[in-house]
């Protein structure tokens, strides 16, 4: 299998239409199709090719041959067997809310839209865990989990989409990664249908295991070039008896940023520290009606036993006002922790909202955490220096750096400049020893820095990848530079 997009780069190369590649998909196979989901389940209407032809990456749409909506495991094997003796593209589609291209059909092919899927298989809450199908999402999850005193912690920014197999594929982590870590913390055992169609099960229902390679962690990240997930069993956790939230403005980010390094330095344990910087806060209270000091601002939530959550808080007041805070708001209730956290998660939007026509060109990288403070620095410079737009913001607890630059593609010089400033924040997250990628995965996105942050290791990927595909079917064109 060749790779026919273009090669990744910055700039205009990054910025070339992808239009699919060596499908060899033609009429002859709908029929062996249909005979294995039904006509109703089977689908080259332009409507459903386009609509499963971009997610929210900046990447250019790419439409796959056909969309196939599988039910069940079975099928999911009998789909992936033709197309491996066919040597056809298998693309996994879920929520189709990634940021890296992740999902984007840019070879063509099969795209097996699996949100369809959507079952939540078992709730054992004697043991604190759940299995479910890949198409469930996030927060339907957690709405059933509420019920009965769990929750499925990773929080992903688009919790309303998101499926769980999604979330798998991508290890995905969001706003109470500080606390409650990855995806991958929690995925206990995973059915997997192999690119030639057998069926695995990997790991087990024990809370820990020393019993063989750990294939449940390979899978959990692999983006779907590996295989396709069916089924999850995932570790929950109980609903915490307290929670409280607090919003600290500061006067300048290095304050800001010097109180989120002195929370992790110091042993503060919260569920969660983000920082939106002055830009951010500002297009947030002006699309969203609020009226937060337009100052670089750090959100934390603590999650415990009332006792817990009332000393955690105290301790960071003290850090707050030895780092010059402005003010300390903080909620307990449900309702007031909602709207101080409203302007967190309503920041995207926001951004997008404020600038009619952009393209929004996002980073993720993720630094050592006393690293972060001078990120985030360097992307302010940057945005100055390029004369493009920069929103800066992020899971300061882990230090992940989120960031936004603000792209028209109608000004092909400018639309260059956002995603060479994109890159070079990156490029300077890799320089102090962070990754290109927290959370988001690297799709088509990021691929082209795979060879600089892994070196001789992206050798070993590259052979996982032809032991578990040698045709190369899973997801082509994803993770590996062209």
């Amino acid at each position: 299998m060749t790779d026919s997009t273009h090669p990744a780069g910055t700039g205009a190369n990054r910025m070339a239409t992808i239009t699919g590649g060596r499908s060899v998909l033609d009429d002859r196979h709908i029929p062996k199709l249909i005979s294995i989901v039904g006509e109703e389940r089977v689908s080259r209407r332009e409507s459903d090719l386009t609509a499963h032809s971009v997610d929210e990456s900046w990447a250019d749409p790419a439409l796959a041959d056909v969309v196939v909506w599988p039910l069940s495991t079975e099928e999911i094997s009998r789909i992936l067997r033709y197309a491996n003796e066919e040597d056809i593209p298998v693309v996994p589609w879920s929520g189709g809310s990634s940021l890296e291209g992740n999902p984007i059909p840019v070879q063509g092919g099969i795209l097996l839209a699996l949100y369809r899927m959507n079952e939540i298989v078992e709730v054992r809450d004697a043991d604190l865990q759940v299995v479910v199908q890949p198409g469930v999402v996030y927060d339907d999850l957690n709405a059933e989990l509420r019920r009965l005193g769990m929750f499925f912690p990773p929080a992903p920014g688009s919790s309303d989409v998101a499926t769980i197999g999604g979330m798998v594929a991508n290890n995905s982590s969001g706003m109470r990664s500080v606390k409650y870590g990855v995806t991958r913390r929690y995925v206990l055992k995973l059915k997997v249908v192999l690119p030639d169609g057998r069926v695995i099960v990997a790991g087990n229902n024990a809370k820990k295991s020393t019993s063989g390679y750990d294939l449940v962690g390979l899978f959990t990240g692999s983006e779907g070039t590996l295989g396709v997930v069916a089924e999850i069993t995932l570790r929950v956790t109980g609903l915490p008896e307290s929670v409280a939230a607090a919003v600290i403005p500061f006067d300048t980010l290095p304050e800001a940023t010097s109180a989120v390094y002195e929370c992790a330095r110091y042993g503060l344990e919260a569920s969660a520290i983000e920082l939106l910087d002055a830009p951010v806060i500002r297009v947030t209270n002006t699309q969203q009606g609020l009226s937060l000091l337009e100052k670089p601002t750090v959100f934390v939530e603590f999650h415990g036993t009332d006792v817990y959550v009332q000393d955690q808080v105290e301790y960071l007041k003290e850090i707050a006002h030895d780092n010059g805070c402005l003010d300390f708001q903080l909620a307990t209730d449900y309702e007031a922790r909602e709207e101080l956290w409203r302007a967190r998660e309503a920041a995207h939007d926001s951004m997008k909202v404020s600038h009619p026509g952009c393209t929004m060109i996002a980073g993720d990288a993720c630094v050592p955490i006393s690293k972060f403070g001078e990120v985030v620095r360097f992307a302010h410079d940057l945005a100055e220096e390029t004369d493009v737009t920069i929103y800066v913001f992020g899971h300061a607890g882990d230090g992940n750096l989120h960031t936004e630059a603000i792209g028209y593609r109608d000004d092909e010089e400018q639309f260059a400049r956002a995603v060479e400033a994109t890159d070079a924040i990156v490029n300077r997250a890799l320089e102090v020893g962070g990754t290109v990628a927290g959370e988001h995965g690297i799709g088509f996105m990021k691929r082209h820095f795979m060879d600089q942050e892994h070196g001789e290791s992206l050798k070993v990927m590259r052979s996982i990848k032809d032991l578990f595909d040698p045709k190369g079917i899973m997801n082509p064109g994803k993770v590996f530079p062209a």
